[in-house]
Formats: C-alpha cells, structure tokens, sequence
C-alpha cells in the first residue's frame, strides 16, 4: 500500500463545501459535548447509582451526535463519485471492532454495561470510517489540528481558572503530596494526556505554519501548557514522556527534532519558574473549597482582577510572554543557523541522533531521580513526588495488582471475554486487597477482559497495521505532506501508550479522536482496488449502505431517546422522594421510567426499595409482591449489582425465607470478600439461624457452626492480606475482622 498523492490531488478539487460543513458540525458537537460533560467519560459504575445516572446522559447524547456522522457517512458513500479504493477495506474491517463486543456480551454478567459496551464500540467504528472518508477533504485535514489546540486551550484556560479560584467545578482540583489541576475532566492523569497532546501539537504547528504571529501564539500557549503538565503531577505522564517522546521524534527530520528541544526545553524551565507561586496560589484555594464543603457554604469565587488572583495571571500572562519572546530570537537567528547546517548532514542516520540522545537521557533520568541532591533542584512538590518512585509506590504497586487481577478474570473466558463493564462487575471478587477502583488503569487489560484475546486481537491489529502501512510511506512524502498528516499519528500513538498505564481511553473524547485519527491514516491509502465497480454494482453497494445507515439511524434515535426519557423521569422521581411528595406520584414516575427502560440497574432498585419501604410501613402484600417483582427483574439482569445485594436480602426476610437469605448473604461475600458490611450481615443471619435450631438437631448445628468458622476464617485471611501490603500503599477502605463476625464464632463455640 501507499499514500496517493495523486488521488488526494483530484479528488481535493471535487470536494463539496456542503458535505465539509456538515463534517465539522458534528465534529463541533462532539467538541462541545466533550468540554461541557468532562471529557464524556464512561463511568457507568454499579457501586454507586449517582455516579451511574450523572455520566450515562452524555454517553447517550453522544450517540446521538453520532447519527450525524452516519448521516454524513452515508451520503459520501452515496456520492456518485463513489469508488473501490484500499482505504474502504480498512473501513470494512473496523466494523468487527463493534461485532466483538457484540460476541462478548454473550458472557456478560452485566446486560446494563455489555450494551454500553456495544454502543461505545459502534461509535469507535464510526469515527474510524468517517476519518477515512474525511481524508479527502483538504481543508478538514488542515483545519482539524488547530481546532484541537483552540479546543484544548480553552480546557487549559479554564483549568487556571478553577486553579486561580476564579470559577468552581466539583472536583476540578485535587490534593495528594501537593494541589492537583484536574481541569474538567476531574482526574488529573486525564487532563495530562490532553496536555502531553497539545504540547506536542503546538510545536507541529509552530514549524508548519509561516505565519508569525501564529507560530508566536503557539508559542505564548506553551507555558500555560507546561505549567499545567507540571501542576496535575501526573507520575504516569512523566514516567511515559520519554517513550512518546522518542517516539514522535522519530516522525521529525534532524532540523525539526532539533526545534521541538529547543523549545521544550525553554517552555519547561520557565515554568518551572511559575509553578511554585501557582501551587502555593492553588493550594489555597482548594482549601477554601474544602472548608466551604465542610461548613456546607456555597464556594466563593472572585474576579479575574481581584487579589490575588489577578497577581497570579499577571505572572502567568508575563512568563508566557517572555517565551514569546525567547520564541521569536529562536526563530529569526538560531532556526536559520539550525537549518543550514542539518542540510549538509547527510548521513541516513541524522533522524536517529537526536532520538538516541533522548533515550539516553531517559537513561539517566533514573539516575537522577535516585540522587537527592539533584533531584532538589526541582520545586519540592515535584522532587518529592519523583524521588518515591518505586515498585512499591502507591500508584506503582496498586496498578501492577489490577493488573495481576485483570489476568485472573481474563482467564475465566479468555477467548471472547466477559463483555463491556467487566471490570467493575468482577474486580472486587478477583481483588488482591481492598483498593477501590471501577477502572483497569490499563487499554490493553481492559479489552483483554471485556472482549477477550479474540477482540484483542481485534483492536490491537486494526491499530498496528493502519499505523505501520502509514508510518512505511511517510518518511517519503514531502514536507508539506508530512505536515499535514503528522497530527493525526503523534495524538493517538500519544494516546495509546499513555492509556496502557491508565484508562485514559475509558473517556470517550479520547478514545473516538484516536480512532478518527487512525481513520484518516487509514483513509491516506487511495489507491484504486484491482476490482471496479460498475454502475449496478455501485448502486448496490450504495442502496445497502443506505438501508444500513437507515436502520442504525432509526434504532440509535429511538433507544437514546427513550433511555433518555427514563433518565429524566428517574430524576424527577428522585426530586419528589426528597420534597416528600406523596407515593403514587413517585411511583407513576418510577414505572413511566421503567416502561422505557425495563432493564436499568438504578431504576429498577429504586422501584423495588420504594415499594418495599412502603410495605414496611403498611403491611400491605401488594406493595412486597411489586418489590420483589423488580428485584427479581434486577437480579436476573445484573447479579453482580452490588448496591442491590441487601434489598434483595431483605425482602428475602420479608417472604419468610431465612435459608434464601442467608444463601443470598453468603453469595454477596464470595462476591465482595473485602465489603464487612456483608460479613456482618451473614453472620447475623447465622446466629439467628442457630438460635432457632433445637439444641437436639446435632446436625443442622453443626453445619451453621461451619459455616460461621469458614466466614470468620474467609474474614480474617483477607485481613491478613491487607496486613501483609507495604506501609506505603494508602487504603481507601480498611479491613479487619468484625466484632460482630468475633461473637458470632464465639457464641458457636
């Protein structure tokens, strides 16, 4: 294969200003989505229903922005100009990144997170076909790139606001060995994925573009940049830089690698200079927020100009200017100089230096991090946070453990996997100690586990191959051709190799633009097929792809619509149980929502407690028999529910059914050995169940008596092994054996 540049040129001519303008209106909502609901992230959690409803919405207001791009895809295809070329194989192929999610969720434990699972999928290979199709619209491919940096310096802009207390977002900050800048997407790993990418993008553009003021913009906006890469204290960022650093260097001629240092460099150590101010300025904040929470005051927010936020953007705005300036020396003496002398540089190995040099510098940074005295050189926020660097550090030693348990549940159906979700539904059970955490902190675990080795293999093929035939021809194209198309490689390899240490890809911003970006590499392949079609075939092809388009549009509009009915039911529901409004409405409200989404995991507990609290009060069958009916629905759909467990308990104690109950309780442990509650409740269960056997029933006793030692015994090996962890690992939760679980064995005795 290779990229056509004589195709790309005729068809650049026939491009259709109508059919641009529609790319960009859903590229542009899938944009504003992404900035307004932090990041679109999937954090479809069954351990807490608020977070569950607070991010399903956007999920599915993005599927719908994606009958757009169906829409825009079907109508290019249909374009009488239609022809076989490489690029419709790969787009063909991407369709069996949504099929095996389909295949998978056959094993799912979870009918809830397998469908978000499919539709996260299918709009994956969407935006894989639409970036393939997007290839021939020249403006697009040029614009795309700096719609990103406006995109992401308007999330830096506002990072410094929330940092600067000049506007407030829940969880926008954090704290953890020093203030953590989360921006909007609340995590501040997250947020330095987007800033690696825009660092990285800001020098492509400040070498591609020949206007000055726009390469001193750029210019200005890597300090602001820099500076927020340093403020989220991201390990993992820093620890993955030098890889994808390496990496995108070898993309650039000697020249442009060169350039890229010069400028890094430059950028970093001014803000070195800002970050102490901002951090001592942020810290302050945040504990302003934190007392506000405290107190449950509304949080005060103060002006731009006020003090001293405004001696802060003074600052910040006076450094970035200054780089500015280092900017444009750079460019009007040292780039010339750089330039005239690579090119009498011949060798083949001149892109290979700078690369090596960096990988060596990579070397002794390990050095470095080990000796103290050069390591506080740093600011002490960041030289304490580099210099605990160990296997044994907190974030080290708790993703080495998810991953070791993504294995052990990967290995229960390792050939297509336990469908979308996997992860939350079986980690607690796989667990190696009682860390907390919906998320894998790894891409590749987590397709390992939802889709298995089949679907892995999938994805992983798909990525390497669309990457290899690209990277193959492009050290033959010609400045300009690198320049346009160099973006579209750097920000998903970027991306994806930050995403194996973390769930970067679990937000949807970044996973739909690293496969739009890989469909447009894809998409460079214009090379007409060996097979033409002819008029009727054509026709064919285009009226199925029609129908195709017609039918996914028609079931995607009518299913997020209605979950989205529910949703919005479901919220008013829960308005009218906080204002205490009468019974009958809120359960008119429940059942309307039910009536539109008959399976959600959230809905359906609500209805069964709601009911089921009433039947406490009136003793009214009725009520019981409506609870269980939605419990019983819950449990056959999503058995690993864990916020259901002991409603589903109880109402087993309601029907008079003791032995269920404590089969239920019992079941909940296997399911979650480090949640005590449900140690306790088995255990109360086991003695009562003692207490009314008759002293007579040698046997029965002593099966309870087993039963009570083997859950004491359960409860104090996982004890130990949260004992046995290093002092360094903090626990969200702590574990140890109960008194109730202790006097429950006692008493058996």
């Amino acid at each position: 294969m290779h990229i056509d540049e004589e195709s790309n040129k005729v068809n650049r001519k026939k491009t259709v200003g109508a059919k641009e303008w529609f790319a960009w209106v859903w590229i542009g909502a899938f944009l504003l989505l992404a900035i307004s609901t932090n990041g679109i992230f999937q954090g479809l959690s069954l351990h807490s229903s608020v977070a569950t409803l607070n991010y399903e919405r956007p999920i599915l207001y993005c599927l719908l922005i994606c009958i757009l791009c169906i829409v825009w895809i079907g109508i290019n295809i249909f374009h009488k100009s239609f022809e076989l070329e490489r690029r419709m194989f790969y787009a063909f192929a991407s369709i069996a990144l949504c099929l095996v999610y389909i295949i998978s969720s056959a094993n799912s434990q979870s009918v809830f997170l397998a469908t978000y699972g499919i539709w996260t999928s299918l709009m994956i290979t969407l935006f894989f076909i639409a970036g393939t199709l997007l290839i021939q619209y020249d403006r697009w491919v040029l614009w795309f790139p700096k719609v990103y940096l406006i995109f992401g310096y308007i999330i830096v802009f506002y990072g410094f606001l929330n940092l600067l207390g000049n506007t407030f977002l829940l969880d926008s900050l954090a704290f953890y060995e020093g203030i953590r800048i989360t921006s909007i997407f609340q995590y501040a790993n997250a947020y330095a994925i987007l800033l690696l990418t825009l660092w990285i993008v800001a020098i492509i553009e400040i070498d591609r573009t020949k206007k000055k003021w726009v390469r001193l913009c750029h210019s200005f906006m890597m300090v602001p940049v820099c500076v927020s890469f340093l403020l989220t204290l991201s390990r993992g960022a820093i620890v993955i830089l030098p890889i994808i650093a390496i990496v995108v260097l070898m993309m650039f001629k000697l020249k442009q690698q060169l350039m890229a240092i010069i400028y890094s460099v430059i950028a970093f150590t001014l803000s070195l200079l800002l970050y102490s101010p901002l951090e001592q300025a942020g810290t302050k904040v945040y504990e302003n927020i934190q007392q506000a929470i405290t107190s449950q005051t509304s949080v005060e927010i103060h002006s731009i100009f006020s003090s001293p936020s405004v001696g802060s953007w003074g600052l910040l705005f006076a450094v970035s200017m200054a780089m500015a300036v280092c900017s444009y020396f750079v460019m009007r003496y040292l780039e010339p100089t750089l330039k005239t002398w690579t090119e009498t540089i011949k060798t083949v190995w001149a892109d290979m230096f700078v690369p090596l040099f960096i990988l060596l510098l990579f070397l002794a940074g390990g050095v470095i991090v080990s000796n103290q005295s050069l390591i506080q050189l740093l600011p002490n926020v960041i030289a304490n946070r580099l210099s605990n660097i160990s296997l044994e550090t907190h974030s080290v030693f708790e993703r080495l453990t998810m991953y070791k348990d993504a294995i052990s549940i990967f290995k229960n159906r390792p050939l297509i996997g336990n469908g979308g979700g996997a992860w939350e539904a079986f980690y607690e059970q796989h667990q190696s100690y009682s860390y907390l955490s919906s998320q894998t902190h790894g891409y590749l675990t987590q397709l390992l586990i939802d889709v298995g080795i089949l679907g892995t293999l999938v994805f992983m093929g798909l990525i390497i191959v669309v990457i290899f035939n690209f990277v193959k021809d492009y050290k033959r194209l010609n400045e300009e051709a690198r320049g346009r198309y160099i973006f579209y490689l750097v920000v998903p390899i970027t991306i994806l190799l930050h995403s194996l240490i973390d769930f970067g890809m679990s937000y949807l911003f970044y996973s739909l633009i690293v496969f739009l970006c890989l469909g447009v590499l894809a998409g460079t392949q214009r090379k007409k097929t060996k097979w033409e079609l002819k008029t009727k075939a054509r026709k064919r092809v285009q009226w199925s792809v029609t129908v195709v388009t017609s039918v996914l549009v028609l079931c995607i509009l009518i299913q997020s619509s209605r979950q989205i009915s529910a949703i919005n039911k479901f919220k008013e529901a829960q308005n009218d149980i906080v204002n205490n409004v009468i019974f009958e409405r809120i359960d008119s409200k429940l059942d309307q929502s039910l009536s539109l989404s008959s399976r959600h995991p959230v809905i359906l507990l609500q209805s069964g407690i709601i009911n089921f609290q009433v039947f406490k009060q009136t003793q009214e069958k009725k009520y019981l028999d409506k609870a269980i009916k939605y419990i019983e629905r819950l449990n056959k759909y999503e058995p690993r529910y864990r916020e259901a467990a002991e409603w589903i308990h109880a109402i087993a104690l309601a029907q008079g059914d003791p032995e269920r109950a404590v089969s239920i309780a019992l079941n909940a442990v296997q399911q979650y050995p480090f949640d005590s509650s449900l140690y306790d409740l088995a255990a109360t269960d086991l003695v009562n169940r003692w207490d009314s056997i008759e002293k007579s029933d040698t046997v029965s006793r002593e099966r309870v008596r087993n039963q009570i030692e083997d859950l004491y015994e359960t409860m104090k090996q996982h004890q130990e092994m949260n004992d046995a962890l290093p002092d360094t690992i903090n626990l969200m939760r702590t574990f140890a054996v109960s008194e109730i679980v202790k006097a429950a064995k006692q008493k058996t005795q």
